[in-house]
């Protein structure tokens, strides 16, 4: 019987959009000013709407890391002369100040599209006139001075404040990659945490590390999980550009040019190529589009560290990792991809059967783990007169419950 049977633990996939925030698209890196997005025009509260019907397409809130420099509204970071070319001498533009406000209503009335990420205050850091790479950590990746990223922390969240953004970032993406980690106490991940972070996505192999990840694709510290997302696959600055992505990984880094029309009247065009492409991708290859980064990285942590195993006609789940994380980042929710022959089911202990709530989840089995749980059992049932609802031997949520 249990020949037949294949239960996987499907890699989930989030969408992740860096350099969101920026109000001018130029390039001002040859004259000492940020690379912002490259784009060759002003962004425009169009441009936030686009972030929302990708979300809305995909019913997913897409993680958006921002940078928040050209919102300030008091001259705020005229205290903080690291975070901008302009210094001590910063002075707030006036050209975009109802624009802005649009795009903060936007952005606080589709907060369950559109997930704020932390990614920078300026994105790159200034001292004695010059710009270096980049704003937490230098070209070689050393963690800057503690005090000052914490004053860069500080100053990212007063410029929330300044249009209502009530929400928590619980997502950091390291401007420019440069990212440090395995110092413990001595580390970034520590500030981060102070600050409410949970989860930093990065590229291990660009990165200082200070001792050895638990895994290659995954490590926590100081209560934050660390997820290898791969480098991004379409340059930064490609406007409107041809989807692509290799559906190898937990996420799928993009950069806000690459999902946006240099006419932003086009931008749902774009738009909807994207979603048709994610979406067609991501069911051939049997992915999980999250809802968001916690049920992603969630699901990613069982992916790599859950076990499947067979013992005679049953098959177990080992979940004895989730004991040894920190409890905020190793969440009880867990999706399985089943297939089982016709007339058979499986009853399920160690879990309960929970109906799934989006269309991305209709092809999984969506479970929710009991406490003091280290293993969950599968144990094939035949059914009698029932016939299977589905004709590609797929077992749904509906055939499950019968036996749980």
């Amino acid at each position: 019987m249990t020949k037949e049977i294949v239960i996987q633990i499907p890699m989930p996939l989030i969408i992740s959009i860096e350099d969101v925030g920026w109000w001018s698209g130029k390039d001002g890196s040859a004259f000492n000013q940020p690379y912002r997005t490259g784009m060759q025009r002003d962004h425009v509260p169009e441009d936030y709407t686009a972030l929302a019907a990708l979300g809305k397409g995909l019913d997913m809130r897409i993680l958006s890391g921002f940078v928040l420099c050209e919102w300030d509204k008091t001259n705020l970071l005229r205290q903080l002369p690291s975070a901008t070319w302009m210094a001590d001498k910063w002075r707030v533009s006036e050209k975009n100040r109802d624009l802005k406000e649009k795009a903060a209503w936007i952005i606080n009335k589709e907060n369950q599209k559109i997930e704020f990420g932390l990614h920078g205050v300026g994105h790159e850091f200034w001292t004695k006139g010059g710009m270096e790479r980049s704003e937490f950590h230098n070209a070689s990746c050393t963690m800057r001075d503690k005090d000052e990223i914490r004053q860069h922390l500080t100053c990212f969240f007063r410029l929330m404040d300044q249009y209502h953004f009530d929400f928590t970032p619980r997502t950091f993406i390291p401007p420019a990659l440069k990212h440090s980690f395995g110092n413990q106490e001595n580390g970034f991940q520590k500030i981060l945490n102070e600050f409410g972070i949970q989860y930093v996505t990065l590229v291990f192999n660009r990165a200082k590390i200070h001792s050895k990840p638990r895994h290659n694709k995954i490590t926590w510290e100081n209560n934050v999980l660390l997820v290898e997302r791969g480098e991004s696959q379409i340059a930064w600055n490609t406007v409107n550009a041809t989807p692509y992505f290799k559906f190898d990984r937990p996420v799928m880094a993009l950069h806000w040019a690459n999902i946006l029309h240099s006419d932003p009247g086009k931008n749902p065009g774009v738009i909807k190529n994207w979603i048709q492409y994610i979406k067609t991708n991501s069911k051939e290859k049997g992915i999980l589009l999250a809802r968001d980064t916690q049920y992603c990285f969630n699901q990613h942590l069982h992916h790599i560290l859950s076990r499947i195993e067979k013992t005679g006609e049953e098959f177990s789940i080992d979940i004895s990792w989730m004991k040894k994380i920190p409890g905020r980042l190793a969440g009880k929710t867990l999706f399985l991809k089943l297939h089982t022959p016709p007339g058979i089911s499986l009853k399920i202990s160690g879990a309960k059967v929970l109906p799934g709530t989006r269309s991305a989840e209709i092809d999984f089995l969506k479970l929710h783990i009991l406490e003091k749980t280290n293993k969950i059992w599968l144990k094939p049932v035949r059914r009698k007169n029932i016939q299977s609802a589905r004709t590609d031997e797929k077992v749904s949520n509906q055939d499950v419950m019968l036996y749980c």
